[in-house]
């Protein structure tokens, strides 16, 4: 069971490393959808030491309140929601934090990139057509339900998320669907071109094999599939294979997007390094015309 505890913070705008705003805002700390390859749980700032991630949500009840505030003395002209949170995860319509800091944002001019894999944010709509939604980089995946149920138990689903990703594409919000984690031998991205007709481009990421927690997430998925434990092995500690394994889906995702004349980038973290992605200098690759 999920715990909710409403709390009161010192400063909603925070400093990133991320490459798409100057600040980010977030409005919880924690995440009901209790993903198991969320990057969060390798922050040892971030996650507590006394409840795994997922079974905590601190709701910051005051973030609108200090976002007015803080806005008018830092004056940003982009920020970042959601690196560390899902901002439109369930218990946001009980607190309706995100309305108000969208409104908030909007009356002031400051435009905004959000990091999400909630259908919820199609509520949202009217506020993100305002104008100052710069893009919505929405996670996507597509893997079998007993590999979900093990990997991520209480995500939405993702028929729900494709769904919510073509509403926001018809109503003229950017949005990047991005196919996260990519998970060797289990995620089928066969057809995801084709789910998104209007999208410009998507994006891939590869499992990052160096996060804290990896042997866990191993031991999930060969709870459902024993007979992967060995290629999982080898990806762990053998370059070559890694490598190998890598080139081949970006062979594959070559071909697709050539197919449906997208364009399309993928990020595959360095064997044995942590990979930060850098999303605003990035340029788009063109599948290759004969």
């Amino acid at each position: 069971m999920v715990e909710f505890n409403a709390v009161k913070i010192k400063r909603i705008l925070n400093p990133t490393s991320i490459d798409l705003g100057e600040y980010v805002i977030n409005p919880y700390l924690g995440c009901a959808h209790a993903c198991l390859y969320c990057y969060v749980r390798s922050n040892r700032v971030i996650s507590r030491k006394n409840k795994p991630w997922g079974e905590y949500v601190d709701i910051r009840v005051n973030a609108p309140e200090l976002l007015e505030k803080e806005l008018a003395a830092k004056k940003p002209k982009t920020v970042l929601l959601g690196s560390t949170t899902e901002c439109f995860q369930p218990i946001d319509k009980e607190y309706e934090l995100m309305a108000k800091i969208l409104e908030i944002l909007n009356r002031h001019g400051v435009y905004y990139v959000i990091l999400t894999r909630s259908p919820l944010i199609t509520d949202y709509i009217p506020l993100l057509k305002a104008g100052f939604c710069k893009k919505i980089y929405f996670t996507v995946n597509n893997m079998r339900t007993d590999f979900k149920r093990a990997l991520e138990p209480r995500s939405p689903l993702f028929e729900l998320r494709y769904a919510a990703i073509n509403k926001l594409l018809d109503e003229g919000i950017p949005v990047v669907p991005y196919f996260s984690p990519v998970l060797p031998w289990i995620s089928e991205p066969e057809d995801i071109f084709a789910k998104f007709p209007q999208a410009g481009e998507i994006e891939f990421e590869c499992l990052n094999f160096n996060l804290l927690n990896i042997s866990d997430i191993i031991e999930h998925i060969v709870g459902v599939s024993p007979s992967l434990r060995p290629k999982y092995a080898r990806m762990l500690g053998d370059k070559i294979f890694y490598g190998r394994i890598w080139q081949e889906f970006k062979d594959y995702i070559e071909k697709r997007a050539k197919i449906a004349k997208k364009r399309y980038n993928i990020y595959v973290h360095e064997f044995g390094g942590y990979f930060r992605n850098v999303y605003a200098g990035t340029e788009y690759q063109v599948p290759r015309t004969e």
